[in-house]
């Protein structure tokens, strides 16, 4: 058996342990309190003990002489704690669910600004001046509330109506320096 020196879980090697069969056998038999796979070969069972023991899943404890396994207390939290984190969404897909529907609004301005223009390039092109039923229709694959995001949109001057809501068009805004 390898040396009882400590070993930190990472999730591949957990992964590669618990694949092979005799290794996750053994690992079940201990984690009931068993003996472990006393049906196994010596050689066999050395095998799946190393591999259990180097994925940092069992630990060997002395015990008058001879040796008993035990699950390590921490094994699986700390396998996780190897793993990258998924990477954070950043700019307007924090606010978006993953098949680009809002699912909140910002709460700082800017934010929402940011969100709502993201929008409106997507439903409505430079030039195009649509009604306000085609609006809605293309507003409705953003969220279930189409009438609030039409009044964001109106309201924050993103997207400018006609007096009568009869027709809807995206405003161009230019910058300080001039450009759009």
């Amino acid at each position: 058996m390898v040396s009882d020196s400590s070993t930190t879980s990472d999730a591949r090697r957990v992964l590669a342990a618990l694949a092979n069969a005799q290794a996750r056998r053994v690992f079940a038999e201990i984690s009931v309190g068993g003996t472990p796979a006393s049906s196994l070969s010596p050689a066999k069972l050395e095998r799946a003990l190393t591999l259990l023991h180097q994925a940092g899943l069992v630990e060997a404890v002395e015990t008058e002489g001879s040796a008993r396994y035990r699950i390590r207390e921490h094994a699986f939290r700390d396998a996780l704690a190897s793993l990258s984190p998924a990477p954070s969404p950043s700019g307007v897909e924090r606010f978006l669910t993953p098949d680009g529907r809002i699912d909140r609004y910002p709460a700082r301005e800017a934010d929402r600004l940011k969100v709502l223009a993201w929008v409106a390039t997507r439903v409505l092109e430079t030039s195009e001046r649509v009604a306000e039923r085609e609006l809605n229709e293309r507003l409705a694959g953003f969220t279930g509330d189409v009438p609030m995001l039409r009044r964001y949109l109106v309201d924050s001057g993103i997207v400018s109506r006609t007096p009568d809501g009869s027709a809807y068009w995206l405003v161009i805004k230019e910058d300080a320096d001039g450009g759009p």
